[in-house]
């Protein structure tokens, strides 16, 4: 009770020494740890050769396959419209007006509207085959005639009279489509007729459509390829101010001399474009046997081709630049070829040969008779081998080469 913890370790001479021994025993045990750490992290050399050697060669192989050998032509080409349209300004004289260009470049028109303004008069777009070729006007009759009524019906303004035969009907038809659109219709004063009494009696002004107010597209809608005129410009009679596209797009190009020779009409094609992103299979569907220049003073001149597509493509890419492929055929029908990788030279000068690959991972060797090439694979012929020995056959898999 009395000296407290001086005395306490008085009467315990031994407890320095426990505390030393205890110190000493930690210290060991740290250490032990420390060199089991270092000897994990220290590599023998047997260790370091073995994690440093290559690894074993893996085997790389082809396929033998049934092909029709085919070269490729990579060229640019351009994409053009189907059927274009020229609308063209039309006055009794000689220097006219553009008063109003209502469409833009790009922009898709449809009939029933106006796309131009000539000297404060319409332009309109309607439906039809046959070009605007004259005036027709009350009594007319014939396959324009009918053309024109079946416009107007198309459009909601029906007329009762007998198909190919412009009548009253016709000309009032004719008539509210110009009120709708705004303008008033144009009239023709029909000559005066003669009466009983021999006095000429006027006859009243009738609705008739001029050929200069007309354009006709065969499709149900056109795209504005073509702007050549604007509002306030002066352009002569005759003078072109739009063309619009209809019709399915095709794509041309110019070939030199050597690759005409080696594609043929219907002959294969394939159309890449970046933008719209675009893959589409087409057919070579003419080539030209004269040559032409691509523009004047282009420099050498080429073989036109056309590729048409079995899809139709889209008009926006009328008068874009894309990227076509024609393949020509090596071989007239399917041939056994493999890579032409997979081809080895024979021993002691004997054939060439190529190396099977079983799925057991053996291997033997077939010799062959190489034939045409293209496109990385070669034409084969096995050469006829001893009984036993197998032969190649489509599907096989051959050796062209070992990887790591």
């Amino acid at each position: 009770m009395y000296g407290g913890r001086r005395a306490q370790i008085a009467a315990d001479p031994l407890r320095t020494k426990r505390f030393f021994l205890a110190g000493v025993a930690v210290g060991i045990i740290a250490m032990s740890a420390t060199g089991l750490a270092a000897a994990r992290l220290i590599e023998s050399p047997s260790q370091l050769a073995a994690r440093s050697a290559a690894p074993a060669p893996s085997v790389i192989t082809g396929v033998a396959r049934m092909l029709v050998l085919r070269n490729s032509i990579v060229l640019p080409g351009t994409v053009r419209a189907g059927n274009t349209v020229a609308v063209t300004a039309s006055a009794p004289y000689h220097a006219i007006v553009v008063t109003k260009m209502p469409v833009e470049l790009g922009r898709r028109v449809r009939p029933g509207q106006v796309i131009a303004e000539i000297d404060g008069r319409p332009v309109l777009l309607l439906r039809g085959q046959l070009p605007a070729y004259r005036d027709l006007r009350e009594g007319d009759t014939g396959p324009d005639v009918g053309q024109l009524q079946a416009a107007l019906t198309g459009l909601g303004y029906s007329d009762f009279d007998p198909a190919g035969y412009f009548g009253p009907g016709t000309a009032l038809a004719l008539q509210l489509l110009y009120q709708h659109l705004g303008y008033p219709a144009p009239l023709y004063r029909p000559p005066a007729s003669k009466s009983r009494r021999s006095a000429r009696t006027a006859r009243p002004a009738q609705p008739y459509l001029p050929m200069g107010e007309v354009s006709y597209i065969s499709a149900a809608s056109a795209l504005v390829v073509a702007v050549t005129a604007k509002t306030g410009t002066t352009v002569t009679a005759g003078q072109v101010i739009l063309r619009l596209a209809t019709g399915h797009p095709y794509v041309t190009a110019m070939l030199s001399a050597r690759q005409a020779a080696l594609v043929r009409t219907g002959g294969a094609a394939q159309i890449a474009s970046d933008a719209p992103p675009l893959t589409d299979a087409g057919v070579i569907s003419k080539i030209s046997v004269t040559p032409a220049y691509a523009a004047p003073g282009a420099g050498q001149a080429g073989y036109p081709v056309s590729v048409t597509t079995r899809r139709p493509l889209p008009q926006d890419l009328i008068g874009t630049t894309v990227g076509l492929t024609l393949w020509s055929a090596v071989t007239n029908g399917p041939v056994l070829t493999v890579p032409l990788a997979a081809i080895f030279a024979g021993r002691h000068g004997g054939p060439a040969c190529v190396v099977l690959v079983a799925g057991n991972g053996r291997r033997h060797r077939v010799a062959v008779v190489t034939g045409p090439m293209a496109a990385g694979f070669v034409t084969v012929q096995p050469v006829i081998q001893p009984a036993g020995t197998g032969t190649l056959q489509p599907g096989d898999h051959v050796l062209i080469g070992m990887g790591r």
